[in-house]
């Protein structure tokens, strides 16, 4: 018996107190083999006496882990072939073929047609449109790039600079083709200084009011020539005043700058016809001057954007911007050849300001055009240093400093923009702070507060002052429509029956409320600018471009609890296509319909679907540039302004006492000559509206989504519609309409009232 006792003493003795790995690990072990910190670390085969050392611990880890995933690869492909349809474990982010798994590299990021996009990005977008004809390759990236690639004209290629039958050198190639734009690509016949002056330069008598005219319009906006710079050095030099800052021949690069500026004051001159041969001769001028001096200089800088500033205004709308965009990559290149994106006090210039003045003003419409048609700037931020204008005399009430200011949150949309990496929503939460934040801050004679006042058109400074206002304001509202448009697609997409109810209302609301302002402030500036408005095609630009995304928002979302005030502003757009008899009314007015088809069928069918692919029932969205397209151009395009000949210029005698004759006889002449590719000019008497909107808060949609709304699509009651109150704010009447708007004297008011609704 005393054996047997010491034996199972020995035995319980000898009992291990924990296993191998958790002694090592100084860990508390169950006893219970394999205990539970083994299993867990994959290490149930060698406890309770096995134990890793040194490297054989991680080499151990992973070929388990190794085992474990050639053992998953292999169920994957059996349940591949066991299931007729895909299985949900089968999804390409989960599964793993072997090939993967041999090569220990996860696989390129791909996507499903029907899977959905991640809750905070927005995928990069483009068109690309090829054809065998050069000019017609085109890409444009997050814009509305369809539109574009619509409306682009490319230029004849077989042009030459004499055509054919013509008796004189001074004949150049059509208007529209300015492919030979600069030395050394130039065909433009090469003249000496005494030439081109003789040819080109209009007399003094007609280059004064002209300037006044460019001043009164472009100058408005842009400060790229400042007026002190016109009056004190550019005219005495140029016609030679004994009293000339800068005695001397004539620069070349000096009359080309004077000449730009006189053609793009011609373009603007309502006495003369649109794109009319004054225009054209100065602007051809200045390509002479060009060739004879192509040296990098800060006024060749000038000369670039003014050339571009022409194209943009002298013919065929958006493609001018296509044109110009080579010109202006060119223009920014010489900016940093010359260091004008350095500021100048570094080197305490003299010109300094100046220089100041020039880079932000050829920045800022690199900046605009890339935007605009979803490319990258020219120069980053990061490589700018250049102080911001402040106070000039050429820009006292501060609009010039403000656009440069905003300049930079226009740099931050593009770099966003036009870069590969998906868009995060916090970066576009970011930039709507910013923008919202620089509108608060605006001075009370910039800010959308202002009231609308009768004085605005007849009071010369009031008038000036209510156009910077209403173009900042564009602006402002363009630069939100821009950041906020691929969320507000998106709503659409993944939120049709309510968009309000999605994530991504925001954008929704930030995108409607900037359409609402751009279709108010196109109306006030046609009330502004009278027959100027249809020499200015860029507003109509961003006037299609809101009206796109009111009508996306109907016809996708017909049941949204505001689709019946969206649509109510959509109407507002349409009226105003109607009124200028723009060639984008067909597309628009088509647009309209079918928003209106898509109310009446609410109620009864459900919300549109997106079709895969390219269809007219996915127009709203093509237009908006909705995805990545491709498309194949031929090469059977019109081609704008062909054949429309130079004509020698007879210069009008501009005295006070027979300018209204004068005025009469141009007014007649623009009636009954050729079109210069323009719809609208016809023999036909433009309405304005009788009203200026004042520009509401950003809350107006998000107040308006409670408010119940009378249902069907015929008249629909907009007396709840928080912004109505508003558009019809201040009435004019005939008397001073008619004041500064010389060509409409046989208006009807009291009809047109009646037409919009008022009466």
């Amino acid at each position: 018996m005393p054996p047997v006792e010491t034996n199972a003493k020995n035995a319980k003795r000898k009992k291990p107190l924990s296993c191998a790995e958790c002694r090592r690990l100084k860990l508390k072990c169950e006893l219970v083999f394999p205990c539970n910190h083994c299993v867990k670390r994959g290490l149930a085969s060698i406890c309770p006496e096995g134990e890793l050392v040194n490297g054989s611990r991680r080499t151990k880890i992973l070929a388990s882990t190794e085992d474990l995933h050639k053992r998953i690869a292999s169920l994957e492909e059996a349940l591949k072939v066991a299931t007729s349809s895909r299985h949900p474990l089968l999804e390409n982010s989960l599964y793993a073929n072997r090939k993967e798994v041999k090569n220990r590299s996860p696989p390129p990021p791909t996507r499903e047609p029907g899977s959905r996009e991640s809750p905070d990005t927005l995928p990069s977008i483009s068109h690309l449109q090829l054809g065998d004809d050069p000019h017609t390759s085109r890409y444009y990236g997050a814009a509305s790039s369809v539109y574009f690639s619509k409306h682009y004209l490319p230029p004849s290629s077989n042009h030459s600079s004499s055509p054919a039958g013509s008796s004189t050198i001074y004949d150049f190639s059509s208007p529209s083709d300015f492919s030979d734009l600069f030395p050394p690509y130039s065909r433009v016949p090469r003249l000496e200084m005494k030439e081109i002056m003789a040819t080109f330069l209009p007399p003094p008598e007609v280059a004064l009011p002209i300037a006044e005219t460019y001043y009164q319009t472009f100058g408005w906006f842009t400060n790229i020539v400042q007026r002190h710079v016109w009056d004190e050095y550019l005219f005495p030099h140029i016609y030679k005043d004994p009293t000339a800052i800068e005695p001397g021949p004539v620069k070349p690069q000096w009359l080309a700058l004077s000449l730009l500026l006189l053609a793009a004051g011609a373009l603007m001159d309502l006495s003369r016809p649109p794109h009319n041969d004054l225009a054209r001769q100065c602007f051809n001028g200045a390509r002479a001057c060009l060739l004879l001096d192509s040296s990098h200089s800060m006024t060749y800088v000038q000369c670039i954007f003014l050339y571009g500033l022409y194209l943009m205004n002298g013919g065929t709308d958006v493609s001018g911007g296509d044109t110009f965009w080579p010109l202006l990559r060119m223009g920014m290149g010489i900016c940093e050849a010359i260091g004008l994106h350095r500021d100048g006090s570094h080197w305490n210039l003299n010109t300094a300001l100046e220089r100041r003045i020039v880079f932000w003003e050829i920045h800022g419409m690199d900046v605009l055009q890339s935007v605009s048609l979803g490319r990258g700037q020219c120069i980053n931020d990061s490589s700018i240093d250049v102080e911001i204008p402040i106070s000039t005399e050429s820009d006292l009430n501060g609009f010039h400093a403000k656009t440069y200011e905003l300049t930079k949150i226009w740099s931050q949309i593009n770099e966003r923009q036009a870069r590969v990496r998906p868009w995060i929503y916090s970066e576009v939460t970011d930039i709507d702070k910013m923008i919202i934040k620089f509108q608060d801050e605006l001075p009370y004679h910039l800010s959308p507060v202002v009231p609308p006042s009768s004085d605005d058109l007849v009071d010369p400074v009031r008038h000036k002052e209510a156009f910077q206002r209403n173009m900042l304001l564009l602006y402002i509202n363009e630069a939100r429509l821009t950041l906020h448009r691929g969320w507000f697609i998106r709503t659409l997409k993944e939120s049709p029956i309510e968009p309000l109810s999605s994530p991504l209302k925001q954008s929704y609301l930030s995108c409607l409320e900037a359409c609402r302002a751009i279709v108010s402030l196109v109306r006030n500036m046609i009330v502004l600018q009278g027959q100027l408005i249809h020499r200015r095609w860029h507003f109509f630009f961003h006037l299609f471009g809101a009206c796109v995304c009111l009508a996306a928002a109907v016809i996708r979302a017909p049941t949204s609890s505001l689709a019946r005030t969206v649509l109510a502003e959509l109407e507002s757009g349409v009226a105003l296509f109607k009124m200028t008899e723009r060639e984008e009314l067909e597309t628009v007015e088509r647009l309209r319909e079918k928003a209106i088809r898509a109310i009446q069928n609410s109620g009864s069918t459900t919300p549109a679907r997106f079709h895969e692919g390219g269809s007219s029932e996915d127009l709203d969205l093509d237009l908006l540039g909705e995805g990545t397209t491709l498309t194949r151009a031929t090469s059977s395009i019109p081609r704008a302004g062909e054949g429309i000949p130079s004509r020698p210029i007879d210069y009008p005698h501009h005295h006070a006492h027979d300018h209204e004759h004068h005025h009469e006889k141009e007014v007649e002449h623009e009636k009954e000559g050729p079109d210069f590719s323009y719809p609208y000019n016809q023999s036909t008497t433009y309405p304005t509206l009788p009203l200026i909107d004042q520009i509401g808060g950003f809350d107006s949609f998000a107040s308006s989504s409670n408010k119940t709304l009378h249902s069907g699509a015929e008249g629909l009651d907009i007396n709840g519609d928080p912004f109505a109150g508003a558009a019809m704010s201040t009435m004019l009447d005939e008397e001073s309409l008619n004041a500064v708007n010389l060509e409409w004297n046989d208006f009807d008011m009291n009809a047109f009232l009646q037409e919009i609704g008022v009466l």
